[in-house]
């Protein structure tokens, strides 16, 4: 008789073979029994030796699949693993983070004792080099346990800076039966734009203090990669918070109107300082004022109203004060 997989782990791999060997050995020292998980790693067409260090781990464990595909982005791969996913609960997870070891036993039985469509843990930044055997888990004996509603937990929980997917167990029913995706092909505030969805509709949202992911952080990344073409898609994800926020109320519109708010501002500071970009500014400036047009006037604050009712001056006369240096 098959056992019930509880959980599936989603990576995205793309170009990581320095780290996702520790990022799936992370996952083994977990210490649940393989019938009940089981890792599903989308290699989005990488040039390195990735997928070939995830497929001989595959060759020894039974519950890790690889699936290789064309580059599609990293939208595009979690969406084909939710696809293939069979677990209760999916969680996601980068190719160069980790998880605390033990920390997934907690944060399963917590979702399954609670019923809960979603589990928040906490995350801790670590170097380059670390491991995960550096970090320890929070006794469970100590854990707190916070349930609330999904719009609570926005208005509560939810951080702009924290608007990532990883670090969370999501039902899958809540995403399949709600048709959830990543905007596809977007690369940029893609997994804000589905996790805030997700939080909305759930109805048990768990926040917990268990110390859950790794997260190692690339300083250089986002500036060396950002371009119009990343900006112009972020505008996707951004569009899709707004015209969700359209249908809410109170004090969790006014939190999803800020975050949209400072998204604007995040792609407008892009626009005006990175020459590249700048050049090509008109058909940021028009997403961004279509953008605009969405939030109810009131919502918008002082430091975008000059941007909405001149923006190419206001973008050209920052410009000239900004500093040239990208």
């Amino acid at each position: 008789m098959e056992k019930h997989i509880l959980l599936s782990i989603i990576i995205p791999l793309y170009n990581c073979e320095k780290y996702i060997a520790q990022c799936l050995d992370s996952i083994i020292a977990q210490r649940l029994d393989k019938a009940f998980y089981e890792v599903i790693v989308i290699d989005d067409g990488s040039k390195d030796n990735g997928y070939t260090i995830v497929s001989e781990y595959a060759k020894n464990h039974d519950n890790i699949h690889v699936v290789k595909q064309e580059n599609q982005g990293v939208a595009c791969a979690r969406n084909n693993a939710i696809e293939k996913a069979s677990g209760d609960y999916i969680t996601f997870v980068d190719a160069d983070d980790m998880l605390v070891e033990g920390s997934l036993c907690d944060m399963l039985k917590i979702a399954i004792d609670n019923k809960a469509d979603i589990v928040k843990g906490t995350h801790v930044e670590v170097p380059q080099e670390a491991e995960y055997k550096d970090y320890q888990k929070n006794d469970a004996k100590d854990a707190s346990v916070e349930c609330m509603s999904g719009e609570d937990a926005i208005v509560k929980v939810t951080k702009l800076k924290e608007g990532y997917c990883w670090g969370y167990l999501l039902s899958r029913k809540l995403i399949v039966e709600n048709k959830l995706t990543f905007p596809p092909k977007v690369s940029f505030m893609e997994d804000w734009a589905f996790i805030t969805q997700a939080i909305l509709l759930c109805k048990t949202f768990v926040n917990t203090n268990i110390l859950y992911y790794l997260y190692r952080h690339n300083d250089t990344s986002c500036v060396a990669n950002m371009s119009t073409e990343k900006l112009l898609l972020g505008c996707q994800s951004i569009n899709i918070v707004a015209k969700v926020a359209k249908h809410t109320n109170g004090a969790t519109k006014r939190k999803l109107i800020d975050n949209v708010c400072t998204n604007i501002n995040i792609v407008l500071w892009y626009t005006i300082h990175y020459n590249r970009i700048f050049c090509n500014r008109k058909a940021i400036t028009d997403s961004l004022i279509q953008l605009l047009n969405i939030v109810e006037s009131k919502y918008i604050p002082n430091n975008l109203k000059p941007f909405k009712f001149f923006p190419r001056l206001y973008i050209l006369f920052r410009h000239l004060l900004a500093s040239k240096k990208y």
